[in-house]
This record gives C-alpha cells, structure tokens and sequence, in this order.
C-alpha cells in the first residue's frame, strides 16, 4: 500500500471521527420533533441551543429565541417580552400536558442555563405540535443585586453627606442614656417605693371589687329569690281565681237577664265605679312601684328593707328597747 493511500485513509478517519465528536457534543437529533412556544418576561441567560430536559433527562433543545417587546400576540391575548421557540422528540410528546410548566435552570451552579419540563396532569390532554405557552421567569438575582448596590451606595451616601449631624445625633442620644441612667441611681429608692405603692393599690382595689361584687350578687339573689316566689304564689292562685271569676260572670249574666232596665243601670253605675276604684288602686301600685311615697320606698328600696330587717332582728334579741331607749 503506498503512502498516499494511507495518508487518505487517515484523513478519512480524522473526518469520521471529527464528525462524530460534533454529533455527540452537538446534540445532533435524528429523531422527529415537534414545536413548541414559551413566552418569557426574562428568560435569564438561555442561548439558542440549550438543552431541553425533563428532570435529568434530555428531550430537546432551543431552537431559537425572538424578541417581541410586549407585542400582541392576538392569538393568545398577551403580550410577551421574549417568544422562545422550543424543539422536543415526539416519543415524549404524549406525556407533556396543557398544564406542563417550562421554566429556566440550570445544570449545576456554575452550569449553563437550560429549560426544564414538569409534564403536568396526567388527566389532561397532551400538547399540540405548534402551541404556545406562558413560562415561569428565573429569578432576578442581577435585578436584586442591582437593587441592594444602589441602596448601599444611597446609604454611604447619605451618612457621608450627613456626617456631622449624625454625630451629634449619637453624642446627644449617649448623653440622654448617661442623664437617665443617673436619675435612675439617684432615684432608685423613690422608685421601689412608687411600685410597691402601686402594687398596693391595685390589690386593695382588687380586694374592693370583690367586696362590692359579692355584696351586689347578695342583693340581686334576694331581690330574685322574692320575685320567684311572687310569682309562684300567683301561678298557684290564679287557676281558683279564674274559675271563680267565670262562675261569677255566668251568675251575672242569668241575673241581669232577670232584671228590668232601672236595675241594669243602677248595676252599670256599680260597674263604673268599681272601675274607677280599680283605676285608682292602679295608680296607687304604679306609685309604690316607682318608690315614691313611704310604702313605694319601703317595699321598693333595699336600703330601707335591709334596715327595718336589721330592726327587727335587733328587737328580737333586745325586746326591752320597746319600753327603754338608751
């Protein structure tokens, strides 16, 4: 074999291998794929070419990025920043969703930026060869750095420009602490004697509380206690009072239809008076119940109930203070 035949030779295998080396690193795919379209605000540092994975797995490839500036798509209704068009194998086209989200990442922490998949619900129908879809932006860790630098250099800006007022700021404020923390050693003494007062005062306060509560419940429970059995006696007495009011009314109505017309009226007359003297006693209830008069305050006041029972209980115990007063 002579020499030019194995100088061609090993070019031709220089060749072949040189283009495998560019099929493997290139990412070169054979297989079919279809389109798919993902709108970003800012898809972070993705160049054309970027791989396409779903977790660990790779599944395509960024075909290209266009810029939209906010344009309206009417097909969709938005109005995207970037329009990124996005290549993926077919074989995985059934288990991508119309809920799957695209999002950036990256491979590692120094790696290159890349697009991953999450497939969605499995219920939903699978994505279509040419739709379009709303991705989620990376975070902008630039735009916050940005942020956090201008706020610091605004800061040593401010204390550099204020810098004497600031340390009069701190030289006055440092005094304030010295003057308070020697009144409070001056006055400490005066200030244990100020709380122990006040802690006194709120358990006396505390102490006249219950008293006054315990009182008021008493008279509330007595008040109760005779207007149960008020009522229980009129529960019990009207039943009787009842029937006799309705045998009384059916022997008037058989005398009065035994009567002539001067004993009808001289009976209305009756009647009439006997409803003004009702009129009266009501009256005369309504004035007792408001405590007026020496009865209303006697039945209607506490103070002077509790006084005439401590009376009498006192008579009870020491009678001959009827016939002798001291």
């Amino acid at each position: 074999m002579s020499v030019e035949v194995r100088v061609g030779l090993l070019i031709l295998v220089a060749i072949a291998l040189l283009g495998g080396f560019i099929f493997v690193l290139g990412g070169v795919e054979l297989g079919d794929q279809y389109s798919v379209y993902v709108d970003f605000d800012n898809p972070g540092s993705v160049q054309p070419g970027a791989s396409v994975n779903i977790g660990s797995i790779r599944v395509g490839e960024v075909e290209g990025i266009e810029y939209w500036g906010q344009k309206l798509d009417p097909d969709t209704g938005r109005r995207p920043m970037i329009r990124m068009h996005v290549r993926i194998d077919t074989e995985v086209q059934e288990t991508i969703h119309e809920d799957a989200l695209f999002y950036v990442t990256s491979q590692s922490v120094l790696g290159e930026s890349i697009i991953s998949i999450d497939p969605g619900d499995p219920e939903k129908p699978h994505l279509e060869d040419g739709a379009v879809v709303e991705g989620v932006d990376p975070p902008r860790l630039d735009l916050a750095f940005a942020m956090a630098y201008e706020l610091l250099e605004g800061m040593t800006r401010l204390l550099r420009e204020n810098r004497e007022d600031l340390g009069d700021l701190l030289s006055s404020a440092a005094s304030m602490i010295r003057r308070a923390d020697a009144f409070f050693a001056e006055h400490d003494d005066r200030l244990d004697r100020v709380m122990e007062n006040i802690e006194t005062a709120t358990s006396q306060t505390n102490e006249l509380l219950t008293t006054a509560n315990d009182t008021m419940n008493g008279r509330v429970q007595r008040v109760l206690r005779n207007l149960d059995g008020t009522l229980a006696r009129v529960s019990r007495d009207i039943d009787p009072i009842m029937t006799d009011v309705r045998s009384l009314a059916t022997k008037a109505d058989d005398a009065m239809d035994t009567l002539g017309p001067e004993q009808r009226q001289q009976i209305q007359e009756i009647l009439a008076e006997a409803e003004r003297s009702v009129n009266d006693a009501r009256e005369i209830v309504a004035h007792i119940r408001s405590g007026r008069g020496t009865v209303g305050a006697f039945l209607m006041d506490e103070e002077v109930y509790d006084d005439v029972q401590e009376m009498l209980r006192d008579l009870k115990h020491n009678p001959w203070k009827l016939f002798w007063r001291e």
